[in-house]
């Protein structure tokens, strides 16, 4: 299932998901791309994603093992990782291309369950 809103710069790309239900919190990757021409501050908005999910997502790296969906932060319509790095290994891809979108609402993006996801 793929969901994109009208200018907010999200994408979602899901595979049969799973919602970490076994331990209360859910493992992310956080990438970002390289910056060589940000339209906003990428690691502020990471640090209030961060913050609003509070204790129940671990934040890891592609580099980490055990978990299953990434985030990309991407700081312009580029988005570079996306045609650098292959993510069809990983279940859940949201990528962002600019601030629009709430940390709030990304959060609950990042924590939708299997059962939600199903079409």
């Amino acid at each position: 299932m793929r969901r994109r809103g009208a200018g907010d710069g999200l994408a979602v790309d899901k595979r049969n998901l799973t919602n970490g239900a076994e331990t209360g919190i859910k493992k992310v990757a956080l990438k970002y791309c390289g910056g060589c021409n940000p339209g906003f501050d990428r690691v502020a908005y990471a640090e209030s994603v961060k913050s609003a999910a509070g204790p129940v997502i671990e934040w890891v790296t592609l580099e980490d093992e055990g978990f299953d969906t990434v985030l990309l932060i991407c700081g312009c319509e580029t988005a570079c990782p996306l045609r650098s790095i292959d993510f069809s290994r990983y279940r859940q891809r949201v990528s962002i291309k600019n601030d629009k979108v709430s940390p709030g609402d990304l959060v609950n993006i990042l924590l939708e369950s299997e059962e939600a996801n199903e079409d």
